[in-house]
């Protein structure tokens, strides 16, 4: 295409120039080379498919690029960015069919990436339309998008001479942003105007647990380990630790966005392990995202299934830093998170906490009742 993501066509275009491959005539069904590029996976499985199919769809005319937009549904994530590459060089010979990528943008339930690649056309070859359309985004499930359409309403609002109108117009548009810098710096424009925004509520931040611990956790071996709150949640229960009996014990957290600080909460342990538990009370059966920041090992567990898990210590922690897909039901649903330190003596590897909330696929706050 005449701008971005360039460099990803050319190493394509590399590998196909090894297999020294003509242009081919223009395919009639464009699944059949969609169909080897989207089985093309780690460590090169499907390669010798993949290699004369990306050089056939790139070789398609425009006319062909909702197809191929399409074609990035249910596609991994590098399968989609060959595809984006086979889009951006057919971009390159000619007109677009503005009104067939702009049908494929309006159906909210294609591929968000692939949707914002439809954006992204439509406003190099529509300038002048790029606002107006933005205009109508501010709820789009793409965040990309989302994210210039909040960014276009912050700019009006900056321009607004009014106090009471910056007021309104940087409260609508934290409903709507999704980006977590972006809502900081509204919370930050709010707070000059003398209007505070709680973050931690507005992200739906989860702050009353039950904490038990340390559990021993020497040479960091027992991350896979069960400890007794992994079998049965019992909070009447004490359990031999790692330096004797512990017990179940109340949390509320007052620290900024949520954070449970397990140093403060539990006494500073190196070595250890702590459970967090916290009931959850849905309005309805849904699906929903489970977002923690850790900057220690750690599992998350939802109604008994393991959601999330990471064997990391000390890479750094920031909200939403990691993600999983989990089923509520109606009514009272079960959290347990699992938060293992380590036994690193520096300065910087002291931290033993984590912060949690729970959220629609967009990371709107989803809070208990």
């Amino acid at each position: 295409m005449r701008r971005v993501l360039k460099s990803g066509w050319v190493a394509i275009a590399t590998f196909v120039g090894i297999f020294g491959l003509a242009a081919p005539a223009r395919a009639v069904d464009l699944n059949q080379w969609i169909e080897p590029v989207k089985g093309f996976g780690p460590e090169g499985h499907g390669y010798e498919k993949a290699i004369p199919a990306i050089k056939r769809l790139s070789a398609e005319p425009p006319a062909s690029i909702p197809g191929i937009l399409k074609g990035m549904n249910g596609a991994n994530r590098l399968a989609e960015n060959w595809l984006r590459s086979a889009v951006e060089a057919s971009a390159d010979k000619g007109p677009l069919p503005v009104a067939e990528i702009r049908k494929f943008l309006d159906n909210r339930k294609n591929s968000q990436r692939a949707r914002r690649l439809a954006f992204e056309l439509l406003t190099e070859a529509e300038p002048d339309r790029k606002n107006a359309m933005l205009v109508e985004m501010l709820d789009d499930p793409s965040l990309e998008i989302r994210r210039d359409a909040v960014e276009l309403e912050l700019s009006k609002v900056r321009e607004a001479s009014a106090k009471a109108d910056r007021i309104r117009g940087f409260r609508t548009a934290l409903v709507h942003a999704r980006e977590i810098q972006q809502i900081k710096s509204i919370a930050e424009a709010l707070s000059e105007l003398g209007e505070e925004v709680d973050l931690t509520r507005h992200f739906g931040m989860v702050m009353n647990w039950h904490l038990i611990g340390p559990f021993p956790n020497k040479d960091q071996a027992r991350f896979d380990a069960v400890d007794p709150p992994e079998k049965k949640i019992d909070l009447s229960a004490s359990y031999e630790g790692e330096l004797g009996k512990v017990s179940w014990i109340s949390h509320q957290s007052t620290e900024d966005e949520g954070i449970v600080d397990l140093n403060k909460a539990l006494s500073n342990h190196k070595g250890a392990i702590a459970y967090a538990f916290a009931e959850f009370v849905s309005a309805a059966d849904q699906e929903v995202d489970v977002r923690l920041g850790c900057i220690n090992a750690n599992k998350v567990w939802v109604n008994g299934e393991l959601i999330i898990s990471n064997n990391v210590y000390h890479a750094g922690m920031n909200l939403d830093q990691y993600i999983g897909k989990a089923r509520l039901k109606s009514g009272t649903n079960r959290i347990l998170i699992k938060v293992c330190q380590n036994e690193q003596k520096e300065a910087w590897a002291q931290r033993w906490q984590f912060q949690f909330r729970i959220s629609d696929a967009t990371g709107k706050a989803i809070v208990s009742k």
